[in-house]
């Protein structure tokens, strides 16, 4: 029912936004829009005296915006035309905003000047065209993870799905920006998907401005046709990554007029979004659009373009076509044809070094160095404790979900060890306890399972070396883990995506997943986002309670972000030692 009344909200928010503009209302003058109240009383309640109990703490959650105040229209004049928006409780809102057009497989060509007298950015834009399978529902996606998604069935999917949104506090200020990047892997995912991808909450204290970003995914995004179409497909392997290259150009040229400081720019992905600004820190056309990155559960996997043309020959092969047919029947497919008969080929995507300006990857195994325009930049690169994996009973019992309670004893847990383990259990054991004392050894269990793969213990080897490789160059990393147990399903240690609400302080988009420890869930966000809008700010993510030392050489070192949150140095080197022997 929440749902649907807020949707009707909107709808009739948007309809009298409109109808104002076009009826006289006066471009850079801000207007009251009055909201229908009726029937929602109730949904409010609940989610008010959660936040009102938070500020009977110290640590005080942002609460949720009453539907009860007023809206204000309010218009910003870009080089591209006059962009309409709306401002509630202080915060300004555009969302939905066109940065660029493409025709299919060809790079994106920026947005000089709107369709319309008045561009209205009011609600969410297209999202990128993606499988409508995975749920059976028929929708673009239904949630993330365990977290259910931000309205999804009414979301629309287009072709031209370049569009952004920006949230501000102060449209005449000069305040750092960060640049979002969903999740999704390179397939699915939007910048509406998940409650908490808001920048709402985030911008509230006034010291950020905050973007997010829709592109180009999947078979739409990573189809290199290099091989078929000349120059106009010559960057086709990596279209999604340039309508993200185009998004940040779209903020320098444009972020000022809502606040933004070009000149303080940092980018974040998480999950496939980590792989995006990875990719984006390895380009030469990128130098200039940003100075620091932050990874959130995300890796730096790419493939040679070699493979993405491999890739792609699959797909050729697959349909039957001679070179000289295959962009013409590519180009005129239907998405719904073209995705799956891409599916079944066996397509993957990934990002292909060797495309125009990213011709190298991160990290180069065969010289050993650091990508040098991702050298420039200062990072913080984490993730959460368990990420994919379900608890010790899930990975016994073979239900990988993470819906299932943790019940797995110590004993069952050592069984489980040994099948993996072998002789060296014990030790791993022991070690595992000695790195996390509060958590049921079956946890350890976590750390050999192959959904660990963007974990800490499924890419430390890869990433220690990155790091130091960093290091060796002079370049701060900030390496991370978040251990706290949300209360949800009755304590399950944090999942993936299940952060980004931590970091961008935005609970109370979702205030079933921390009820019964609330005081501590508001803590650790307000920890946090703290620290990422020091990053933010200045490079370097300290604040009045945590001092946060770079990883270096010498010192292996890591915040972990708990109850009880605190910078660790090589507090679980036995541990991946002991588990790099035993696999060995």
């Amino acid at each position: 029912m929440k749902k649907k009344v807020l949707s009707i909200i909107a709808l009739g928010i948007t309809a009298m936004m409109f109808c104002n503009a076009c009826s006289g209302g006066t471009p850079g003058k801000e207007s009251t829009v009055p909201v229908s109240t009726e029937n929602i009383g109730a949904t409010d309640t609940k989610e008010s005296s959660s936040a009102e109990k938070a500020e009977e703490t110290e640590f005080a959650q942002p609460v949720l915006k009453s539907s009860t105040e007023a809206i204000k229209q309010v218009a910003v004049q870009l080089d591209a035309g006059t962009l309409m928006g709306y401002e509630q409780s202080g915060i300004y809102h555009f969302k939905g905003i066109p940065y660029a057009t493409a025709d299919r497989f060809k790079g994106p060509v920026p947005v000089t000047k709107f369709d319309n007298e008045v561009q209205m950015a009011l609600t969410y834009g297209a999202v990128a065209p993606q499988d409508r399978s995975l749920n059976g529902t028929g929708e673009v996606n239904s949630h993330e993870f365990m977290t259910p998604s931000n309205g999804t069935a009414d979301m629309v999917a287009n072709e031209n799905c370049q569009n952004l949104n920006v949230w501000s506090s102060d449209l005449k200020a000069a305040k750092p920006v960060v640049v979002f990047f969903h999740g999704g892997g390179l397939n699915n995912g939007a910048s509406s998907e998940l409650s908490y991808y808001t920048g709402e909450y985030f911008v509230e204290s006034e010291d950020t401005v905050f973007v997010s970003v829709n592109h180009r995914l999947n078979v739409l995004g990573y189809l290199d046709l290099s091989e078929y179409g000349g120059e106009d497909y010559a960057n086709s392997g990596i279209s999604g990554i340039d309508d993200c290259v185009c998004a940040l150009e779209w903020v320098q040229n444009n972020i000022a007029q809502f606040g933004g400081d070009p000149s303080n720019v940092t980018i974040i992905g998480q999950s496939g979004g980590g792989t995006k600004v990875t990719t984006l820190a390895c380009m030469s056309n990128t130098v200039d659009l940003f100075d620091k990155i932050v990874v959130m559960s995300g890796n730096y996997s790419t493939s040679s373009k070699q493979e993405g043309i491999e890739n792609t020959k699959l797909l050729v092969d697959y349909l039957g076509l001679a070179d000289d047919e295959v962009i013409d029947a590519l180009s005129n497919m239907s998405y719904e044809d073209l995705f799956n008969a891409a599916t079944e080929a066996g397509c993957s995507w990934t990002t292909h070094y060797g495309d125009g300006t990213f011709t190298n990857p991160l990290f180069d195994s065969e010289t050993g160095m650091v990508n040098e325009y991702a050298a420039q930049r200062t990072w913080v690169w984490g993730s959460t404790f368990s990420e994919f994996n379900s608890n010790g009973e899930g990975l016994i019992t073979g239900k990988t979900g993470l819906m299932y309670l943790p019940k797995t004893t110590d004993d069952m847990a050592m069984e489980a060890l040994k099948e993996t383990y072998g002789e060296n259990a014990q030790e791993v054991a022991d070690a595992f306890k000695m790195a996390y004392p509060d958590h049921a050894l079956a946890e350890a269990l976590y750390l050999s399972q192959g959904s660990s793969a963007i974990s800490r213990y499924g890419i430390i080897s890869p990433r220690d070396g990155i790091l130091k490789k960093f290091n060796d160059s002079g370049i701060p990393v900030y390496n991370y883990m978040v251990t706290y147990k949300e209360p949800y399903f009755g304590g399950v240690t944090m999942h993936h995506t299940g952060d980004v609400a931590y970091w961008f302080n935005s609970l109370n988009t979702i205030p079933y997943q921390v009820q019964g420890d609330e005081e501590n869930a508001y803590a650790v966000a307000l920890e946090m986002s703290q620290a990422l809008k020091n990053f933010i700010k200045n490079g370097n993510p300290s604040t009045d309670s945590l001092s946060w030392k770079p990883y270096t050489t010498d010192e292996h070192n890591t915040m972990v972000f708990d109850v009880k949150s605190e910078l660790k140095t090589d507090y679980d080197t036995d541990l991946y030692e002991t588990i790099m022997k035993s696999q060995n």
